[in-house]
């Protein structure tokens, strides 16, 4: 509802008679105010449902983010609001556990459509000659790959000594898979094709 909605539904509120008159200038000044303070405080309740959701929330999006851990140690240093919405949707959706879709699902939820996973089995004579050859420590690690190198820098004139000839990688990917891997696993991420 807006200030005349409001102005009108207040005159329809007031009883009838001299003493109420339209056109008693204090009545009716008292009347607008109360309208606006009606029209605003129905806009902040529209807002504030709004905030109620995390796809939109504003004003209340520190409140939503402590009351969930975030930022946490994975966190990009400074996130966008979309990505901060989106950390949010994320702690609030996912469900847990250990299977290897889900572990595709954060992938794609971090932007890597297309992220699979490989498992390394250990090496058996029933496997084929060009099988690789896995030892039983190997059981319990697995490959996510992702297919775009993301943040790949190579090796300039200028680089120092110290410098790697060439670096890739998504720090929040590795600490979020590090963090949410099963206890004994291992996960090895491989970027590209």
């Amino acid at each position: 509802m807006d200030v005349s909605d409001y102005t009108e539904a207040l005159w329809a509120l007031l009883p009838p008679g001299p003493a109420w008159s339209r056109e008693d200038p204090v009545l009716t000044a008292w009347v607008a105010v109360a309208a606006r303070r009606m029209a605003a405080i129905d806009v902040a309740l529209q807002r504030l449902l709004a905030e109620a959701d995390p796809y939109t929330a504003l004003a209340m999006l520190p409140d939503w983010e402590a009351s969930l851990g975030l930022p946490d140690s994975c966190s990009v240093a400074t996130p966008t609001l979309a990505e901060r919405r989106a950390a949010l949707v994320a702690r609030l959706t996912d469900a847990g556990g250990a299977r290897l879709a889900r572990f595709v699902q954060i992938a794609t939820a971090l932007g890597y459509p297309g992220a699979s996973t490989q498992r390394f089995a250990a090496h058996s004579c029933e496997l084929s000659c060009e099988a690789p050859l896995y030892s039983e420590d190997w059981r319990f690690s697995w490959r996510l790959k992702v297919p775009d190198a993301v943040n790949a820098k190579d090796s300039t004139c200028e680089s120092g000594v110290e410098d790697p000839l060439s670096a890739w990688g998504n720090s929040q990917l590795s600490c979020i898979m590090a963090r949410e891997c099963p206890q004994p696993s291992t996960v090895l991420i491989s970027y590209g094709a």
